[in-house]
């Protein structure tokens, strides 16, 4: 006799959340995409370590609870949170997954930028929005993606008129707040940014509170039209007992320049998908990456990059620091299409493990159909280097402190790959943590 599986908590709570997040108020096409979306997840399930993509990440922890839709709270750790923000000029702030129009910076936008709730934006930009959806196809959304555009009601629009230079940075801030209790957070940012316009954006998500838990589930889907530029800075730091999975699409035209960063530090599990598609000859992608973690904490990073048209540069630096029993993933898969001659594509893996019981799974991937390309990957993994740490030690610094300024230096040559000081001076803020339990 054959004993049925026991029913998933997470599984059977979909159609409780699907009645809290109904999507009334948005338009008939956008329910639609909705109900697709939603069909696809039915299809789909969730994934299991028997998926290559998820093989080593068990997402069980995530799973075996129920949980409700974020719903309008007052942000309990106000003071913490304007430490953060300090020297913000452009802000769109969501708590607990719901927009915040007290703690947001909007009232002087400069001209040529547009920045919205997406329940507005889905009337007044429906044909942006559908254009940039349109790119992909609803029938191969990935589990989690599909989840998020099944529930989705609102969200974050902004957009670059072409020839535009915003010079302000643009922070869009999700903070998760001590009121909420085991509570479903669903971001979703839509950008598009004009020809020839440029922008700097930081979307970051944190809590300051360690001991609550929620599940974050992000999408970001980003279009650069023609010589568009746009500098993307993507910063978790969630509670060390939340999950959080996200997954950013940037759609890339000619000769567009991205300059991406994901930096993660907090949450029991976090899964960082960033996917970008080159389109456009003469594009360019370079797209680094931090992850520095302690105690248990797993963090999965995995990278797609697509050359679908000739003469494209793609450059990846994803670092890792691992400290205590953490464990860190790292795939970074480069497909470069039968068309896309002349492509030049480069990718690296570097980890430092400072725990005995530390474990990173490292996998860069090439896929190559083009004959005629220059591509390279590899990764390395090692400890501190023993002789420099023995000079510091001698030089009466102690062990702990010795730790910490090799492990800085080994961050800081990325960290200042970032143009803007503000940005780097939030990532250091949220990096701070980490840096102490060295």
């Amino acid at each position: 006799m054959i004993t049925p599986a026991a029913p998933n908590p997470f599984l059977s709570n979909i159609d409780e959340l699907l009645k809290t997040s109904d999507g009334k108020s948005l338009p008939s096409w956008l329910k639609s995409r909705r109900q697709a979306s939603l069909k696809r997840f039915q299809q789909v399930g969730l994934p299991t370590t028997k998926d290559e993509d998820w093989k080593y990440t068990n997402i069980s922890p995530i799973t075996q609870q129920k949980y409700k839709i974020a719903q309008k709270t007052e942000l309990a750790e106000i003071k913490d949170f304007e430490n953060y923000v300090k020297g913000d000029a452009i802000r769109v702030c969501f708590v607990n997954g719901v927009f915040s129009k007290e703690l947001s910076l909007l009232k002087s936008l400069p001209k040529g930028l547009t920045i919205l709730p997406l329940e507005e934006a889905v009337k007044s930009h429906q044909t942006d929005i559908e254009g940039l959806l349109d790119k992909y196809k609803t029938d191969q959304e990935e589990s989690f993606v599909a989840l998020n555009n099944a529930l989705l009601d609102d969200g974050c629009f902004i957009k670059i008129d072409k020839n535009v230079i915003i010079e302000e940075d643009i922070h869009i801030c999700h903070v998760t707040s001590t009121a909420n209790g085991s509570t479903l957070i669903l971001p979703r940012l839509i950008m598009l940014v004009g020809k020839s316009a440029q922008a700097s954006i930081l979307q970051s998500y944190v809590a300051f509170n360690d001991a609550i838990t929620y599940f974050a589930n992000g999408v970001s889907d980003i279009s650069l039209e023609e010589n568009a530029t746009l500098f993307y800075c993507k910063a978790l730091k969630e509670s060390l007992k939340s999950y959080h999975i996200d997954t950013t699409r940037v759609w890339q035209e000619a000769n567009s320049n991205l300059q991406a960063f994901s930096f993660m530090s907090g949450g029991a599990i976090t899964r960082n998908n960033l996917n970008v598609v080159l389109n456009g000859e003469g594009s360019n992608g370079t797209i680094n990456g931090l992850y520095s973690i302690f105690d248990d904490m797993l963090t999965d990073n995995h990278t797609f990059v697509d050359h679908r048209v000739p003469n494209c540069t793609s450059n990846q630096l994803y670092k890792g620091v691992l400290n205590g029993a953490s464990r860190a993933v790292f795939n970074g898969r480069i497909l470069v299409r039968k068309i896309a001659q002349k492509t030049n594509s480069y990718q690296l893996n570097k980890n430092l493990l400072l725990g005995d019981k530390c474990q990173i799974n490292t996998k860069p991937q090439l896929e190559i159909f083009a004959d005629d390309v220059k591509c390279t990957h590899g990764a390395t993994i090692g400890q501190l280097n023993e002789d420099e740490l023995f000079y510091l030690l001698t030089r009466c610094i102690s062990k702990r402190e010795a730790t910490r300024m090799l492990t800085k230096g080994f961050i800081d040559k990325l960290v200042n790959t970032i143009a803007s000081e503000n940005v780097k001076t939030k990532l250091r803020i949220l990096l701070e943590p980490s840096l102490k339990r060295l």
